[in-house]
């Protein structure tokens, strides 16, 4: 009974400090309020989303992270309007954490709103939802001319894994935007060995710029795509060593023997990280070919690397 006391008075404090007439007294309280559970705290936060001071109503948009229901999400998706940018960031980040179906079509609503950043937010926000409904409104989102839209659509389209948006895939591969051509290979992660994309695929493990190739690499890695078994072993000499590791993840799962004698030299990379995805390839294919490059590598400076080095070594011996 007690501890139900020191709520309630909690509670009974934290709402008179919500109407306090010092916008600093309103914020601390916004932020106290994450931390209490019940319908009470949630109305107290929704009503700080209509605060006249634009920082009490950042934290409760922030605060709001720690509640659910419908009626949140509402009031967030109001708030993407709000007239102060750090007000309208902080609702869209507590949006793309809230998973409500319910509130699809109020986010797909939003998905065609006039300002891209509401767009991007409400198609950020409808990603994990995966409501074929939002397909649409995600393939119009390709055209928008704000690449932060374009990005956000593709990130709906790799959600649901939709078959039938492939030819936009492919075309949104040769966009101007590193970020949107990025987005587009993570989006292709549905992407079957053989099928419509693999070749777009491929074809991002040589796009100019570095993160596009690398997560064109993860997303080969992810779907075991043979066909880019030569572009992951070309990889291996990148430029960007963020890039070379990630081709060795992609060829160890793979299992491609053909990749043994460029893997190996990664064994002596000046990159700790590169040496350990190399000998965990290597681990992988378990090809006797690769003993004679992990032997030497024995005593590799890193321990993980060694501890690799030496599981490796066993899945050779024993394949």
């Amino acid at each position: 009974m007690p501890a139900f006391d020191a709520f309630d008075d909690d509670l009974d404090d934290l709402r008179e400090r919500c109407s306090d007439p010092d916008a600093g007294v309103r914020r601390v309280a916004m932020m106290e309020l994450a931390e209490q559970v019940g319908p009470e705290a949630t109305v107290l936060l929704l009503k700080g989303l209509g605060d006249p001071d634009a920082q009490v109503r950042a934290a409760a948009a922030k605060a709001l992270d720690e509640h659910d229901g419908p009626e949140v999400v509402e009031g967030l998706v109001g708030s993407l309007e709000d007239p102060d940018d750090a007000v309208r960031h902080a609702a869209a980040e507590t949006l793309a954490d809230k998973k409500e179906p319910a509130c699809g079509p109020l986010l797909i609503e939003r998905a065609e709103h006039s300002d891209p950043f509401v767009q991007a937010a409400a198609l950020r926000a409808l990603r994990e939802l995966t409501l074929p409904d939002a397909l649409a409104a995600a393939l119009k989102a390709l055209r928008n001319p704000s690449p932060d839209v374009r990005r956000e659509g593709l990130g709906v389209i790799g959600w649901l894994k939709a078959e039938e948006a492939m030819p936009a895939l492919i075309a949104t591969a040769s966009d101007s935007d590193p970020s949107v051509r990025r987005a587009t290979m993570s989006a292709l992660v549905f992407v079957r060995p053989g099928g419509p994309g693999a070749t777009t695929l491929v074809a991002g493990l040589a796009d100019p710029h570095w993160q596009v190739r690398e997560e064109a690499a993860i997303v080969s890695a992810k779907i075991r795509l043979p066909e880019a078994t030569t572009a992951l072993i070309g990889a291996l000499s990148d430029d960007a060593w963020q890039v070379r590791v990630k081709a060795a993840n992609a060829l160890g799962r793979l299992r491609a023997e053909s990749a043994v004698e460029p893997l190996a030299k990664g064994l002596d990379s000046e990159i700790p990280n590169l040496r350990k995805e190399s000998a965990a390839a290597l681990g992988e294919i378990a090809a006797p070919a690769a003993l004679p490059w992990l032997e030497r590598a024995m005593d590799d400076p890193d321990p993980d690397v060694r501890k690799l080095i030496r599981w490796a070594i066993g899945r050779c011996q024993g394949a």
